[in-house]
């Protein structure tokens, strides 16, 4: 079936053929797994259960003539009168004026809409003749150039002709577990569904498929890459981890040391770690990392590490140095504004194997760059970087260990389903001395008690971020824009400090330049875009306003809250809104409450999807037909648990009922690497 060409089935029109030909549906299996992309729910309400503005579907005749009225605003209405259960109800439709030729005197139609200040107003939404409804469910498909109806006819024939040789995709074991409907069942149902309960049963079985194809194709990557690349196994020097942490001046958190095992678990077995280590801002991966770090160069391997700055990649360089002084490695710090005699000397250091430990920037892997034994690679703020420039870094060496570390909170939903092909450590708990950020949602009213509030920490050495969500005046948004705050803060501020202006337009010299300036405190006040989200620590930095705080994700605010949280002093965080609703002071609330990253990011993906922690770029990957990540979190979890089972039965590779998983699974595969080559 999945070869059979339409173009062969001759009940089909030729013109039909061509125009589903051009919207990529050629063959039988395309056409019967062409879904509807929504349903038109016509089940009749009675009159007696209808409520103003609520979604209604009505069913009777017209009893008037039709008029059209073109109004100055280019709209059209569409007005007449019928009847419903003896009652006289006026209908208003927009911007329809085709269906004025359908509807004559007596004609029995359904129309879905709502009553409107009365139950003598209804405006119409959809409009169906019943003459033309044989279900109360009526699929509305993609396909361009073909009414509904008459693909649906198509559909009819091709599912009764071929219904049989649809094979089933899932183990009968799973379908059972799970109280899932088969296959054709589901495909059936979707295309004719008599009730919603009967097409939740279809989604549900769809659903599933998808998550558990997609979580098996990443648990099948995984496998592959353990099973065809050989690492070397790490030995390691506890004694030497031993002194590092004894040598503290905190403990090390259980999350910390839960981190730390499981990355030298990674680092003990034959193929390469890949690793994400997850954990607020704050919260102690840098001394994760350098235990990594430790283990590796003290088997006599270098490591890397990779910073999306340069100036987060010098204070990195300080840390780490200044951390690691007494085990007498050479380390050394290359980025693109190392000056060409000392870069000169780091890479003579590198290739022949005198330097430990190297950090820096995209310069790491520059095609000149060459190590001597490259043995772990690890990433801060992975997402900053493009998948060739983690790839190229990774091929530095014969087969490297990766740890990519991230500080935005990741739901556990999100994290099993998009990084299903990499092993997740997560930093939950926070140091013990760590302070809190008092977080306040403040009205315009207020703002000159902010402006206080600021006075003062200027007054008591210490520094200010305002963030705004535009770098420049829009048209189309009334929002707070940098250029204009920062014009402001210079008036506000004069004679008092300096004030810095930073967003993505200027050149990364110029940003590196202002990030230094207020490192050095020359700048006590930095406007700034929602850029700052991951930058450089400024340990001074002791407040933060954040103005048109309502244009920002709850996970987006939390993660800018966490630039003042490395301060000794105690911490505030502002949040403006410049337009309020319910919403918004619900979401700006939920951030003046909760100081959990984990808790806010589970809040903004049911609100707000996947895009807020991937990019649109990225989060597309996940964009599934059927499964919404938002709202199917059992599922995933179902799904996630299965695949793990799946991928270690042998009968995955070889039984004939995990066949279609497999070669899903081994499709993926194959595109995946050839993405990376």
């Amino acid at each position: 079936m999945q070869n059979i060409k339409l173009a062969s089935e001759d009940y089909i029109l030729a013109r039909h053929k061509t125009t589903l030909k051009k919207q990529g549906v050629e063959t039988i299996a395309a056409l019967l797994f062409e879904f509807p992309v929504r349903y038109e729910n016509f089940t009749v309400t009675p009159l007696k259960d209808a409520k103003l503005d609520e979604i209604v579907v009505l069913e009777g005749s017209v009893v008037s003539k039709v008029t059209v009225t073109y109004l100055k605003t280019k709209l059209t209405t569409l007005s007449f009168l019928f009847e419903v259960e003896g009652k006289i109800i006026r209908a208003t439709i927009f911007n329809r004026t085709y269906l004025k030729n359908k509807l004559d005197y007596g004609t029995l139609i359904r129309v879905s809409g709502r009553f409107y200040q009365s139950f003598y107003n209804f405006t119409v939404n959809s409009l169906i003749l019943c003459d033309e409804i044989n279900r109360d469910i009526v699929p509305v498909y993609r396909i361009k150039d073909i009414s509904d109806s008459k693909y649906l006819e198509i559909v009819d024939k091709v599912f009764h002709k071929y219904k049989d040789d649809i094979e089933e995709t899932l183990p009968e074991e799973l379908l059972q577990k799970h109280r899932l409907i088969g296959i054709k069942e589901a495909v059936k149902i979707l295309h004719y569904p008599s009730s919603l309960q009967e097409l939740e049963k279809a989604y549900q079985r769809f659903k599933y498929e998808e998550l558990l194809k997609y979580q098996l194709s990443m648990k099948y990557l995984q496998y592959m890459r353990r099973k065809n690349h050989y690492c070397e196994p790490i030995n390691v020097h506890y004694d030497k981890l031993h002194i590092l942490e004894n040598n503290l001046p905190y403990e090390l958190t259980p999350d910390q040391k839960k981190a730390i095992q499981e990355i030298l678990q990674d680092l003990k077995a034959p193929y390469p770690m890949n690793r994400l280590l997850q954990g607020e801002v704050g919260s102690g991966k840098t001394i994760v990392a350098m235990m990594a770090m430790l283990a590796v160069v003290s088997d006599g391997y270098q490591a890397a590490f990779m910073c999306p700055t340069e100036i987060l990649s010098q204070q990195h360089f300080v840390t780490i140095s200044n951390t690691l002084k007494e085990f007498n490695l050479e380390i050394a710090l290359l980025t693109g504004s190392t000056p060409a005699k000392v870069r000169t000397q780091i890479l003579k250091g590198l290739i022949e194997g005198e330097i430990d430990i190297v950090v820096g920037t995209h310069a790491l892997f520059q095609k000149d760059v060459e190590y001597a034994s490259l043995g772990i690679v690890i990433a801060d703020e992975e997402h900053r970087f493009g998948v060739r420039q983690r790839v190229s870094i990774k091929n530095k060496g014969q087969e490297v260990n990766y740890l990519k570390m991230s500080a935005t909170p990741i739901p556990r939903t999100l994290a099993i389903t998009a990084y299903g092909d990499t092993d997740i450590s997560i930093i939950k708990t926070m140091p013990v001395n760590r302070k809190q950020v008092i977080t306040k949602y403040v009205a315009p009213s207020e703002k000159k008690l902010v402006i206080n509030h600021m006075k003062n920490e200027l007054k008591a050495g210490h520094q200010i971020y305002v963030v705004t969500p535009l770098i420049e005046e829009s048209e189309t948004l009334a929002s707070a824009n940098a250029t204009e705050i920062y014009e402001n803060m210079r008036k506000y501020f004069a004679g008092i400090t300096e004030v810095g202006l930073l967003h993505g337009r200027l050149k990364a010299s110029e940003k590196e330049d202002i990030m230094q300036r207020f490192l050095n405190k020359e700048i006590g006040i930095l406007v700034a875009t929602s850029i700052i989200e991951v930058g450089v620590n400024v340990i001074n930095a002791t407040s933060i306003v954040i103005l048109g705080a309502e244009r920002f994700g709850v996970a987006t605010l939390h993660q800018l809250r966490g630039r003042v949280m490395r301060s000794d002093a105690v911490p505030y965080c502002f949040l403006f809104a410049e337009t309020t609703n319910e919403k918004t002071e619900e979401r700006l609330r939920m951030v003046e409450n909760t100081t959990d990253g984990f808790v806010l990011a589970e809040y903004d993906l049911r609100n707000r999807g996947p895009g807020e922690f991937f990019g649109e770029k990225q989060s597309g990957t996940l964009n599934f037909q059927f499964a919404d990540l938002k709202t199917d979190s059992e599922i995933s979890e179902s799904a996630n648990r299965d695949s793990e089972a799946i991928i270690n039965n042998p009968l995955f590779f070889s039984g004939k009922e995990y066949r279609a998983l497999f070669e899903e699974a081994q499709k993926n595969y194959f595109i995946k690497n050839q993405e990376l080559d």
